[in-house]
């Protein structure tokens, strides 16, 4: 993050996002470790993040960080 942080600065961009993929069906298609330095200069430009929004279900929610505290907690 240090070497990205230094290109966005090179860039003159003190706003970006920064985007791994993982998986085909996240717009991998050969499996390595990359990242993309996306300059966000105004809202039209750069990388564009959209999903729906939603109510949020705290119940629901409890009992996923729940599955996944005793996923953690068995993967040592």
């Amino acid at each position: 993050m240090p070497i990205a942080k230094r290109l966005a600065k090179a860039m003159k961009s003190d706003t970006y996002n920064i985007l791994q993929n993982n998986g085909k069906i996240a717009h991998q298609e050969v499996d390595h470790v990359h990242f993309h330095l996306i300059p966000k200069r105004d809202e039209k430009t750069g990388l564009i993040v959209g999903w729906p929004a939603q109510e949020s279900d705290f119940e629901k929610l409890g009992k996923l960080h729940k599955e996944l505290l005793a996923e953690l907690e068995g993967s040592d």
